[in-house]
């Protein structure tokens, strides 16, 4: 009985601060009753009944005040009338607000709208708001497409619309009604990007398909949904796991014919130049494995750029990033360099300086065999890596059956061995202290851990992990290649916000890399074109058109670029 009237009165008064001021009016108007029963007819010589207490008391702290009882006789009895007052209007006006407050912020609480304030065209329409979405709006920013969010959740709606009031537009709409995407005018739209439950994506693309000449991109977990999704009408099927794994996959290996920045993005080889491969520019990045020559040397003892024309962009140090470094900078097995040079260049300085010469066979342990584990798994496996799974379920390959936080499973899976370690749980938490243990474990271990949540990051890094893979932002950063593939290409996405971006100049006036410099505020990193390549180009190095050229900014200094070199 305790326990269901506990629950009759969370019902009744579901806030607890609302349950506890009632609480205390019941017993301050119990309390006041029982005084002014006794006291009265001692103080004013006047019989009471306990009814006529409850009715004075009641009537007293709310106010109301009929005067049935006065004038009084006696002082104390004003005293305690008085005191009664104080104590119970005090009690009543912190119970109102309470009761009142949901309803106030609810009238008050602007209603998202139901369309854009005017007509959209060649915009991008993005259905569903979450982690991944937010990610893809950020790499969107840098060009001047509109941008059009769909939400059926009136608070998802409400809090997208107070976030980007002023840089996009936002309407709230039942996904199954055809207003709702007219309100969106969909079929205008370029892109149709829908980041839903799969059942729930399927229904709007049959939905939408037949209004649209857009292209639509499905986001899905589970990739085995792709052909009936495709066969419903969407163009691209993309799972944000599946290339989290690739991307986990291929940082535990350093191939020359591997350019990983471009692959984070659109999981494809970068190529800026055709015409000439092995002088083309190229953008990767180099991890610092145990047993390269380079571990313990400074950039300026490498000299990269006089003996290899390569530069060192910016690099990682033990989750730290630095954005300019400097010749004293010491590079070790936590460090994960940005270089940018011709591709026949870094061939040579990964055979020359990067590459590890370590005895015997190089083993990986994968932890956890769901969708972003086994992309991780084919990348290694392809890459001649051998790999020890472990997971809670059963596995055909080589598998210890367990969890990875488990320091004996551990052991089972040989992780004093290993060269690599790619925790790919999917639960941040298991992947934090499973860090720690492995790190512990085998101190020369290369760590890679996926993480869903942008707080975890940080942990990961301080519990020992050598690169983490933020799976929201992964997933926008793919998805956002594709729609800004014909505009321009993002290489890479910096944790400052900045961007390193290469666009076409269009222009047909002949310009300077200085030029572009001063009126777009970015920096240029690079140029290719017209049969040269040019790292860490001059003022006065002249950019014509059809010329390639490698940039580095934030937001509004790319939109600026993008501008600038689009004529």
């Amino acid at each position: 009985m305790p326990g269901n009237n506990r629950g009759f009165l969370a019902v009744l008064l579901p806030d607890r601060r609302l349950r506890i001021y009632v609480g205390l009016l019941t017993i301050q108007v119990v309390v006041y009753t029982i005084i002014i029963h006794h006291t009265f007819p001692l103080l004013e010589h006047r019989p009471m009944t306990w009814a006529e207490a409850l009715f004075f008391v009641v009537e007293t702290i709310t106010t109301v005040g009929y005067g049935d009882l006065l004038p009084f006789s006696s002082q104390i009895m004003y005293a305690i009338v008085i005191f009664i007052m104080v104590t119970g209007v005090f009690t009543v006006l912190m119970i109102v607000p309470v009761m009142l407050a949901p309803y106030i912020t609810a009238l008050l609480q602007a209603t998202p709208p139901h369309r854009t304030p005017h007509e959209m065209e060649r915009h991008v329409v993005i259905v569903g708001y979450g982690e991944l979405t937010r990610a893809l709006i950020e790499s969107l920013m840098i060009i001047d497409m509109p941008i059009v969010i769909v939400e059926e959740n009136q608070e998802k709606a409400r809090g997208v619309f107070r976030r980007y009031r002023k840089q996009l537009h936002v309407v709230w709409g039942d996904y199954g009604d055809p207003a709702t995407w007219s309100n969106a005018w969909v079929e205008n739209a370029t892109n149709i990007i829908i980041d839903e439950k799969e059942r729930t994506t399927a229904m709007i693309i049959l939905g939408i398909r037949e209004r649209t000449t857009g292209r639509i991109i499905a986001i899905v977990d589970d990739l085995g949904f792709d052909r009936y999704l495709r066969y419903a009408g969407a163009e691209f099927v993309l799972s944000p796991k599946n290339s989290t794994g690739k991307i986990l996959g291929r940082h535990a290996v350093l191939r020359p014919d591997v350019d990983t920045i471009y692959e984070a993005i659109s999981l494809d080889r970068m190529k800026i130049s055709e015409d000439s491969p092995a002088t083309s520019l190229k953008l990767i990045k180099v991890p610092i494995m145990e047993g390269c020559r380079s571990s313990g040397k400074s950039l300026r003892g490498l000299a990269l750029f006089g003996r290899f024309g390569i530069d060192v962009l910016f690099f990682w140090k033990a989750g730290s990033f630095v954005m300019h470094p400097s010749g004293d900078d010491i590079i070790d097995t936590s460090t994960m360099l940005f270089l940018l040079g011709r591709a026949n260049a870094l061939n040579e300085v990964i055979e020359t300086e990067f590459r590890a010469d370590m005895p015997g066979e190089e083993l990986a342990i994968i932890a956890g065999y769901g969708d972003v584990g086994k992309a991780a798994y084919r990348e290694l496996t392809q890459s001649g890596i051998n790999c020890i799974v472990i997971d809670r379920k059963q596995q055909e390959m080589p598998f210890v059956q367990g969890n990875a936080e488990d320091e004996q499973v551990l052991r089972d899976a040989h992780i004093e061995d290993a060269r690599f370690c790619v925790l790919a749980v999917n639960d941040d938490d298991v992947n934090i202290f499973a860090t720690l243990i492995a790190r512990n474990q085998n101190p020369q271990l290369r760590i890679l851990a996926r993480a869903n949540e942008a707080s975890s990051i940080d942990k990961l890094y301080r519990a020992g992990a050598d690169y983490v893979a933020l799976l929201p932002t992964i997933g926008g950063q793919v998805v956002a290649g594709i729609v800004l593939s014909d505009i321009v290409q993002v290489l890479l996405d910096l944790p400052n916000g900045q961007k390193v971006v290469m666009k076409h100049f269009m222009k047909t006036t002949p310009a300077t890399a200085g030029w572009i410099e001063r009126r777009s505020g970015v920096r240029v990193i690079g140029i290719e074109g017209g049969g040269r390549s040019v790292i860490r180009p001059g003022a006065e190095e002249p950019v014509q058109a059809g010329d390639s050229i490698i940039a580095v900014g934030d937001i509004r200094a790319l939109r600026r670029f993008i501008r600038l070199l689009s004529g």
